[in-house]
């Protein structure tokens, strides 16, 4: 009778876990389900009943995570990013993020921002401000004619890739400390990205950043190394102004979705050297023949 009792006892005890348990799962289950229902993606432009018409207009009514979509156009905005959104053009080349001609086109002042798809143009001090936040990624944008193409300041652990920065009259990318040691930038990550007709394409001043990835690192146009091996990465690292960061692995060609070869490279040494030793080889092969023609043209005389 006692075992009995004990059996239906643990079996309780069993099927009191078992439903605490269940109940556990369900609730946890219920809150992601309601983070992932929260989620919305607002639209910018285009003919959506709904559409918002300025950028600013649709940032403004997000909540985290949300995703901000814009058709190609062209904004005449400057943009403020205070949330942990994505923010997503149509089309890089046509989806147009216009500076009104004062500060800086889009400024980031939250984590977790994913900015992709623009031509980012017309920032008086930059095309992208980034404030005291950490944790973005900006990639695959054109970033083009602005005063500063991007500009870090007490930032940490960004992803630049991929992006075209050009024609930026002061500097492409600018990564600049405060004034206390505690807020320094550091621990960004900028890889694949084409520097180009920038008055000087990058300074760094932070610590740690990394100028390359997985052994891939950027364009700049002003590179002047080689690559002996002809696999697109030059042999020589590219200093960045500013501290000791260097890339070390600086692309030969604009990165278009590969590492491309810039052309079969030929060592000028070498080429004089094999010169020098093909003009001895011709020279010990000719002296025979002279001599023989010299002792056959004099027998005639």
């Amino acid at each position: 009778m006692l075992e009995v009792t004990t059996y239906i006892m643990v079996k309780k005890r069993i099927l009191v876990i078992l439903v605490v348990f269940l109940i556990v799962i369900n609730f946890f289950m219920n809150i992601q389900v309601g983070i992932v229902a929260k989620a919305e993606k607002l639209y910018v432009g285009g003919i959506g009943e709904g559409n918002y018409s300025s950028i600013q207009s649709a940032i403004n009514n997000t909540s985290i995570d949300d995703i901000v979509y814009v058709y190609n156009g062209k904004y005449f905005e400057n943009i403020m990013i205070n949330k942990s959104i994505s923010l997503i053009g149509e089309n890089k080349e046509n989806t147009i993020l216009y500076g009104t001609g004062s500060n800086n086109v889009i400024t980031i002042r939250a984590t977790s921002v994913n900015i992709t798809g623009f031509t980012i143009q017309n920032g008086l001090i930059s095309g992208i401000l980034i404030e005291s936040s950490k944790d973005c990624k900006i990639f695959r944008n054109i970033i083009d004619n602005n005063i500063i193409g991007i500009k870090l300041i007490s930032s940490k652990n960004f992803i630049i890739t991929n992006n075209t920065i050009s024609n930026n009259s002061e500097v492409g990318i600018n990564i600049t400390n405060t004034h206390t040691n505690s807020n320094v930038s550091k621990y960004n990550t900028i890889y694949l990205n084409n520097f180009i007709d920038n008055k000087n394409n990058v300074f760094d001043e932070g610590k740690k950043n990394n100028w390359s990835y997985e052994n891939q690192g950027n364009f700049y146009d002003d590179y002047n190394g080689i690559d002996k091996n002809n696999d697109g990465i030059g042999d020589n690292s590219y200093s960045i102004a500013g501290g000791k960061n260097k890339d070390k692995y600086p692309l030969m060609m604009p990165y278009n979705g590969k590492i491309r070869l810039k052309e079969f490279y030929v060592d000028d040494e070498s080429l004089y050297t094999m010169l020098i030793i093909g003009m001895i080889i011709v020279i010990i092969f000719l002296i025979p023949i002279a001599y023989v023609w010299y002792r056959k043209t004099r027998h005639l005389k």
